[in-house]
């Protein structure tokens, strides 16, 4: 198999419906919302050769795709997280290298007609790099709800919190006070995608202008712990320590207002 010396780094995203670059809004994590920030390109494969092949070998399909989690109907399949409802049309997708030729595809899923608190999704395919471009490998994909009005939620790729390249996927709601942001962490290990941690509050943006906050994902020791440093109105820490489970709970986690 020729190595893939591509991806401008660890990450190159996947543009499937003619979405413009993003940029990095810090060094170590990657702001995406599904949408474009670098071009990928493989040895005799053009970008675009390459990003319909990434997709159609995760989806055996072109974009765009519709889909439902593939547990739904599997009354033996017991894994946490539980599989979620729904039908989501996946349109774009971003490409991450998590070694030599393994990649984790992550697409955005959205519902057309959503009302203002329907969630959409993201899916996460494993994929191997061949001679002339992909193929899927291990286990069917993870679906994950977030968002909201039928849009995907907004993720982050993160190679500094876990010991495996992770995703924190972030979801904002509205309530009557202003608007909060929830995350979860998906760590994306060599054998498959694992949900960590989930209702992770890191954002509250007060309607007033008055009482908002934000919780920054900081590094702590990698498979053991990682911090959420809060500024603004709520000013303290919180350490999320893993568990026997393999998942990550909050110690000791302060009392944030407006969420």
């Amino acid at each position: 198999m020729r190595s893939l010396t591509l991806l401008l780094g660890v990450t190159a995203a996947l543009v499937l419906a003619g979405c413009e670059a993003n940029t990095a809004p810090e060094a170590e994590e990657t702001l995406s919302t599904g949408a474009a920030e670098d071009e990928v390109s493989a040895p005799e494969l053009s970008a675009e050769q390459a990003q319909a092949r990434a997709f159609r070998a995760a989806w055996d399909s072109a974009a765009p795709v519709t889909a439902s989690d593939p547990r739904l109907n599997d009354e033996d399949d017991a894994r946490w997280p539980e599989p979620i409802p729904g039908r989501f049309e996946f349109r774009s997708a971003e490409l991450i290298q998590l070694s030599s030729d393994l990649y984790a595809l992550v697409s955005s899923g959205h519902v057309q007609d959503g009302g203002r608190t329907t969630k959409g999704a993201l899916a996460f395919h494993y994929l191997a790099r061949t001679d002339d471009g992909f193929r899927r490998v291990g286990a069917a994909p993870l679906f994950i709800a977030g968002g909201g009005a039928g849009q995907p939620p907004t993720f982050t790729v993160r190679h500094d919190l876990t010991p495996a390249t992770a995703i924190v996927v972030n979801t904002r709601t509205e309530n009557g006070r202003g608007t909060c942001t929830v995350s979860q962490l998906i760590e994306l290990t060599p054998s498959q995608p694992v949900l960590r941690a989930t209702s992770i509050p890191t954002g509250f943006e007060a309607t007033s202008g008055d009482g908002s906050w934000t919780g920054a994902l900081e590094t702590g020791q990698a498979g053991r712990d990682f911090d959420v440093q809060y500024s603004g109105a709520s000013d303290a820490e919180a350490t999320w320590v893993f568990t026997d489970a393999g998942t990550y709970r909050a110690s000791g986690q302060p009392r944030l207002s407006g969420c």
